[in-house]
């Protein structure tokens, strides 16, 4: 148990060290080609699986821009189980190039997901998407460690009176499991101008089959979840 110990103190001190470098790099970025985000939402749910046990999540994300690449990295709270060691934090860093052509685009991107505690494994996703018509999206995303598959299909909608419609479509599937899961959400906002232009949003969040990466033996039930959140454009 003690070789055990040692040798994880070590992987979370450089998870540290390297999220808390990432995160400076971003923000330190000049104005002029970035942008900032927090926000606070009452449940964490990532394609549908919750990351907070359906409790409530607070994230700071940065992003970048600079001609057809980007760059964004985003820190938010997980739920951990007891005795875990490090920080109860998720660190997503991506990298990206969106390639345009006359009349379609590929966007091409990198995504990593960065657990800063030792009960959760970090993957690397990689995304292959582009545009159908305006505000319409198909996306395809490929994870690494976890043999994982998840096309979705986004779209976004401004409405009048500052409102604001986003939708999506997802599957979940991995290349060792039986089970698999379709993902929806609906979410509608508006921002407000007026109080230091802050959004505010509900949405509703649906998965299938709350464990995708299961077997025909587990139980497959699905989830219908009810979010609500704030947020802030800097």
């Amino acid at each position: 148990m003690t070789q055990t110990i040692r040798t994880r103190r070590p992987v979370n001190l450089l998870k540290h060290s390297l999220a808390a470098a990432t995160l400076s790099f971003v923000m330190a970025l000049p104005a002029q080609a970035a942008g900032y985000q927090a926000g606070l939402m009452t449940d964490y749910l990532f394609r549908g699986l919750t990351r907070t046990d359906h409790g409530p999540a607070v994230y700071l994300q940065g992003k970048t821009q600079r001609g057809d690449a980007y760059a964004s990295v985003k820190a938010i709270n997980i739920d951990t189980p007891d005795g875990a060691e490090g920080l109860p934090v998720e660190m997503d860093v991506s990298f990206g190039y969106n390639n345009r052509f006359d009349s379609f685009n590929i966007d091409v991107e990198v995504i990593t997901y960065n657990f800063l505690v030792d009960s959760m494994a970090d993957e690397t996703e990689f995304k292959l998407g582009t545009r159908l018509a305006k505000g319409l999206d198909l996306e395809l995303y490929r994870g690494i460690k976890g043999k994982t598959w998840y096309p979705e299909i986004s779209y976004e909608k401004f409405l009048k009176n500052r409102l604001y419609l986003d939708g999506s479509v997802g599957f979940w599937k991995q290349d060792d499991a039986d089970d698999t899961a379709l993902t929806a959400r609906l979410e509608l906002g508006r921002d407000f101008p007026e109080f230091h232009g802050i959004d505010i949003y509900g949405g509703l969040d649906f998965i299938s089959d709350s464990t995708p990466f299961g077997n025909d033996a587990d139980k497959d039930d699905s989830e219908l979840e009810f979010v609500l959140g704030i947020r802030k454009n800097f």
